[in-house]
């Protein structure tokens, strides 16, 4: 096996680790919990919030205390690790939001790092492509960890024996990635055979809301949709499996983008994820039955890890030299959005007795992304066009517009 590949599978295991188990693992383990320990919805809501914030937290610490990369994502798998075997040592709330706040902020530590440890490496050896296999990671532990609770559903597990095993599952994954984390890092310091090529299509400050927006969405049905598919359908034994198809649509679309022409503008590619998840958070709620649920499922699967791969690239362009600090920066304005999201959407269901209005809510935020990413792509329209008129005519723009007015 090549360094290269070597380097993005050790990143798409990072990713795995972080989203997959420390962030998301919540999710197909709700309705258990529920079971098993009468926790409310609202309460669920906050587990998932509290994580979110633990998740802001890690960022904010990345970004103003910058550790060794090694060393972060060591510190992070520990804490990934530790968190999700203290869940299942419980049954207090209180201690469970200790430990979800805890996994969140290890969770932004991985991500953080993890993103710029491997994208560094695959740019400056020239093998960009292999970036796809790195951010598969999240749909790949999104999948493994579905199947799992789905097969040990029907066997009488319970939810505390899951998170333990989880827990050990992640201590066994990251040794064997330790000692690729060892390496030497000279390949970090090998001038990137892409660099310069491409350039920044907008200014930070567009990517940073509308990556927020996209965060306060996609959370909603993330937290939930197992039990989005219970309330829709009535069907019990089916609500497990909705999850594994969400990793699935996530991972095969990570993957699939390798084919999409270079040329492609990153900020176009964001706004086509906006609509898709948009789309599929309308259809759940207009939609009625498998068919439609399943086809919700897999656009707003679809959307997710495009649009945070497609951001991270836009960061390595806007911060060429060094881009942990923008990285952070993005994953403390997607875990604002991402700590507003499962409060906000337990919170009306409770009140309306239907996920309905929630997802409303985040196609509302996700169509405003989009909105955001095209008016950037308008005004370089505009731009262009004023300097096209204005070598044409011989007149600045601003003598054009004196003209007109």
């Amino acid at each position: 096996m090549n360094r290269e590949l070597r380097t993005a599978l050790t990143g798409m295991v990072i990713l795995a680790l972080a989203l997959g188990i420390g962030r998301f693992v919540l999710t197909p383990l709700l309705p258990l919990m529920q079971a098993d320990d009468g926790l409310t919805l609202i309460a669920g809501g906050w587990l998932a919030s509290t994580n979110m914030l633990g998740y802001l937290f890690g960022a904010l610490l990345c970004a103003l205390y910058p550790l060794p990369p090694r060393l972060s994502l060591r510190i992070g798998a520990i804490g990934v690790a530790l968190a999700t075997l203290g869940m299942g040592l419980t049954t207090h709330l209180d201690i469970w939001l200790l430990w979800r706040f805890a996994a969140g902020v290890a969770s932004a530590a991985l991500v953080v790092h993890g993103i710029a440890w491997s994208m560094a490496r695959l740019r400056a050896a020239g093998r960009p492509l292999f970036e796809h296999v790195v951010f598969s990671g999240t749909g790949v532990g999104i999948v493994s960890s579905g199947l799992l609770v789905a097969a040990a559903r029907p066997l009488g597990a319970s939810s505390s024996a899951l998170w333990i095993t989880f827990g050990i599952i992640t201590v066994a994954l990251f040794a064997a990635a330790w000692r690729r984390l060892g390496e030497d890092d000279a390949i970090a310091a090998a001038p990137s055979a892409s660099s310069g090529v491409a350039s920044p299509s907008g200014p930070a400050w567009a990517l940073v809301v509308t990556y927020g927006l996209l965060g306060f969405a996609y959370t909603i049905p993330a937290a939930f949709l197992p039990l989005i598919a219970e309330q829709q359908l009535h069907l019990p034994a089916l609500r497990e499996w909705f999850w594994p198809l969400f990793g699935a649509a996530m991972a095969v679309s990570t993957l699939a983008l390798r084919w999409l022409p270079a040329r492609v503008n990153n900020r176009t590619v964001l706004a086509a994820c906006s609509v898709c998840l948009a789309g599929g958070m309308l259809l759940g709620v207009a939609g009625h039955g498998v068919a439609s649920l399943v086809l919700a499922t897999l656009l707003v699967g679809i959307a997710m890890m495009p649009a945070v791969m497609y951001t991270m690239r836009e960061a390595r362009l806007l911060a060429p030299r060094n881009p942990v600090r923008l990285i952070a920066a993005l994953t403390i304005t997607l875990g604002i959005g991402q700590a507003a999201g499962p409060a906000c959407a337990a919170w009306l269901a409770a009140r309306t007795g239907g996920f309905d209005l929630p997802l409303i809510a985040g196609a509302a935020a996700s169509t405003a992304g989009m909105i955001c990413m095209l008016v950037r792509r308008l005004r370089r329209e505009t731009k262009s066009s004023m300097d096209v008129i204005s070598s044409a005519s011989g007149a600045s723009p601003s003598r054009l517009c004196q003209r007109h007015s």
